[in-house]
């Protein structure tokens, strides 16, 4: 039996399944965690600014930092899954490929 390499057919992979609902979640689970893990560092700089460095101005900006990271942090994690290019619905075959008429009258349904 002949391969498809040798014959010339084009051999046709599954190219627009999108990623696994798995990966999705894994991905936008650690997307998340990044961002909290910069919110919890902002929050403990915040409290060495005002404590240890009395500095207040970068206080504040951390603090800031600390309240928006958790609105950003969710928006980002629970954004639409990626998407992949569309499918096309209907398949064009080449002539040649189609199955020549019947030859039998009596074959008709």
């Amino acid at each position: 039996m002949p391969s498809d390499q040798s014959t010339g057919d084009e051999v046709y992979r599954i190219s627009g399944a999108g990623r696994s609902l798995s990966d999705d979640v894994s991905a936008r689970t650690r997307r998340y965690l990044i961002s909290m893990a910069a919110r919890t560092a902002c929050f403990i700089g915040c409290v060495v600014s005002f404590v240890v460095l009395k500095n207040a101005i970068l206080g504040w900006i951390l603090f800031v930092g600390a309240l928006l990271l958790p609105y950003v942090a969710v928006v980002v994690a629970n954004g639409q899954r990626q998407r992949t290019a569309p499918v096309p619905t209907t398949t064009l075959l080449d002539p040649r490929q189609s199955l020549p008429p019947s030859s039998d009258p009596t074959s008709s349904l």
